[in-house]
């Protein structure tokens, strides 16, 4: 997306190259927090627009506390804040240029506790938002639903009560989530699919074959699918990439970055060029052969080409 260099102009879209945007939370003289995006090798940051200022409570940064996702046909993008003071949490639509903020989910309190919107993802035509959904302070439950673009007609596609991190698949047809098999002390996280009317929910990988756990479970979270919708990323015991037919491993990589071996640990996606996800200190960029790794953009002071000051990205 090229800004309009007047008042009044229309963006300019260009499906030749890759962007990744992102948030972020600058404090000093209030707190300001940025809808920003950069080239996918981490170059030409830049603040597209100030979302907040000053809210009651700033975004805790601490946990799985923001998800952003974009839709490219429809040139929207969705955000979910899970911790944060009641004036930001919820899901959130924009335009890719920060216009038409609006929150068209709010946290409603139930008789178990305070609703929360968590990981969201849009189906390729833009026409609905998959999101988590849990109660906060509840330990670990949650289900899948979906919503409309303005919010409404709202679905639960699972019942959980300890499913999260959905992930639409490319051709819009199913999702792939996390399931808890939680056993005593044991607490096995798994990848499932379920289809995008709520049916058909299974493991992987053949949903008529006689169960056999140890073999079908899939240790890990945030599953990200490839763009042809044929493999699914997973982060577990390092990274690991499944057929997302068969559910066999396809490889299990740990890039190197800087000589050592480092690896995305939250947030994934995975666009044309590779994966970009969260990484401790930053935002982190491997091949999709996950056999390098490198920081396209960090938490320490860099220079940006927006209208602010520098701040930390």
């Amino acid at each position: 997306m090229t800004l309009p260099t007047k008042a009044g102009e229309k963006p300019q879209f260009d499906d030749s190259q890759e962007e990744v945007y992102f948030l972020k939370q600058v404090a000093g003289q209030g707190v300001g927090i940025y809808l920003c995006k950069m080239k996918a090798d981490g170059s030409e940051k830049t603040e597209v627009k100030e979302l907040w200022r000053d809210p009651n409570y700033p975004i805790d940064t601490q946990d799985c506390t923001t998800w952003m996702d974009v839709c490219a046909k429809t040139h929207q993008i969705a955000v979910t804040v899970t911790y944060a003071g009641s004036d930001l949490t919820g899901l959130w639509t924009m335009n890719m240029d920060g216009s038409g903020l609006r929150r068209i989910i709010t946290p409603e309190h139930t008789t178990n506790g305070l609703q929360s919107v968590g990981s969201v993802t849009w189906t390729p035509d833009g026409q609905w938002l998959v999101y988590g959904e849990s109660i906060r302070g509840a330990g670990r439950n949650g289900r899948v639903a979906k919503c409309d673009a303005k919010g409404e007609k709202r679905v639960y596609l699972t019942d959980g009560p300890f499913d999260s991190y959905p992930r639409v698949s490319p051709d819009g047809k199913q999702v792939a989530f996390i399931h808890w098999i939680i056993k005593g002390d044991v607490h096995d996280r798994w990848l499932w699919l379920v289809d995008l009317d709520g049916s058909n929910s299974h493991p992987l990988p053949n949903p008529t074959a006689k169960p056999n756990w140890s073999a079908q479970a899939h240790w890990g979270l945030f599953p990200a699918w490839s763009p042809d919708g044929r493999r699914v990323f997973i982060i577990g015991v390092g990274l690991e990439v499944i057929d997302a037919l068969t559910g066999r491993e396809v490889f299990h990589h740990s890039p190197t970055l800087q000589g050592s071996q480092y690896g995305i640990t939250g947030w994934p996606h995975w666009g044309k060029q590779g994966f970009v996800g969260f990484s401790v200190g930053g935002i982190l960029f491997t091949d999709a052969e996950l056999r390098e790794a490198k920081w396209i953009g960090s938490s320490r002071l860099v220079e940006c080409s927006g209208p602010k000051e520098p701040g930390r990205w």
